[in-house]
């Protein structure tokens, strides 16, 4: 590798990091005003209740610095909510994948009902109960019944009792019991890693000299040591052709916080929990992840049938999204084939005529009193 090559490829690390702590900052900045504002507390307040410095609660609202483990747990006791509610996720650049993951490890199985929604079933006596609790508070919010700062302070203090042996990908059972299976992303990376390049039929001599990285640093991926930088991903995923969702894994950690994991990407990407024929659900009410869970859906159907091009794993490890989008925002896609299509009508209220964005299909949720059409979850 030139010295040039070298030093572009660290630019572009730091770069992404640089963007994914932003990010994480940002999201982490608003949950604590938020949190404030429903608490009735200053940043003073904050601080003393956790036993932490009010510049550095200042810091972390002013997206300065981020908080490591210990002070998000003496935040989240200050606010009395469990501290999952302050572990946030950037899944945006690979939604698909993070969804694979929750679904597979946690139990959620993706349905399709082509005219009418898409939707994650539960498949796990924990996510069953869950979507139940969930779905019964949403309707009181959406009814009128509970406020948004009851729900809110609901969400933000949700935990349940779990069987780890309900979930086998993310504990394992020894002598002792059983034990959360960690370095999580490194275990996960470093089977990947291996299968894809046995896959291959290639060594790690191979993979080093195709990609550029040292065998050393390939060995130590596969013996779950360390992790790659982004370059360096990004570089192994083209050398493989996978997409790079198919080498990042998340540590959405235990079925509570994997719960908490659901309610940001639910109230970020427009899914809200619902019950069908009895079954609580997490379903779409709006374009663009819809089409990611019917794709999932049509492919573990066809898996089932027999009638796959691709195994399954295979056809995740090169899934990607935005394939054939005609734009690059993924919340967007596929608009022109959506269930939720909509329409402009002129509606006549107190104020006059006006003009609103109405849904075609009468499974459409949409709701004038809310933005957008529906309430965020």
């Amino acid at each position: 590798m030139s010295l040039f090559d070298y030093a572009r490829d660290r630019a572009d690390d730091f770069a992404h990091a640089l963007a994914a702590k932003r990010w994480q900052s940002c999201l982490l900045s608003a949950k604590l005003r938020d949190l404030r504002a429903r608490s009735g507390m200053t940043q003073a307040q904050v601080a003393s209740k956790a036993g932490i410095s009010e510049t550095a609660v200042r810091n972390y609202e002013l997206m300065r610095s981020t908080p490591k483990e210990g002070h998000l747990e003496a935040l989240a006791r200050a606010f009395a909510i469990r501290p999952e509610a302050l572990r946030l996720y950037d899944v945006d650049y690979i939604l698909a994948h993070a969804l694979f993951q929750l679904g597979e490890v946690y139990g959620l199985r993706p349905v399709s009902r082509r005219h009418e929604f898409a939707y994650l079933a539960p498949e796990s006596p924990f996510m069953r109960r869950m979507l139940a609790s969930w779905s019964e508070q949403y309707a009181a919010y959406r009814g009128g019944d509970v406020a948004a700062a009851d729900y809110e302070w609901w969400k933000d203090r949700y935990s349940a009792d779990f069987d780890m042996a309900d979930f086998p990908l993310r504990y394992e059972r020894d002598a002792d019991g059983f034990h959360a299976i960690e370095p999580w992303q490194n275990v996960r990376f470093a089977s990947a890693l291996r299968r894809l390049r046995k896959s291959r039929d290639m060594t790690q001599d191979d993979l080093a000299r195709a990609t550029g990285i040292s065998k050393s640093a390939i060995r130590s991926y596969e013996q779950k040591k360390r992790l790659p930088k982004i370059s360096q991903l990004e570089e192994i995923a083209e050398v493989l052709g996978v997409v790079r969702g198919a080498l990042v894994f998340f540590d959405f950690g235990s079925p509570v916080q994997a719960s908490h994991a659901l309610f940001q990407i639910a109230n970020t990407y427009a899914l809200v929990p619902d019950v069908l024929d009895g079954e609580p659900i997490l379903r779409t009410v709006r374009a663009g992840l819809e089409q990611v869970i019917d794709q999932w859906a049509d492919e573990l159907d066809a898996v089932a049938a027999g009638t796959a091009e691709l195994g399954y794993q295979e056809w995740k490890d090169i899934y990607d999204p935005e394939a054939d989008m005609d734009h690059g925002d993924f919340r967007h896609a596929y608009i022109g084939r959506s269930r939720y299509v909509m329409r402009a009508v002129e509606m006549e209220g107190a104020g006059g005529s006006q003009v609103e964005m109405v849904g075609l299909s009468e499974h459409d949720p949409y709701d004038r009193r809310f933005d957008g059409g529906f309430l965020r979850a």
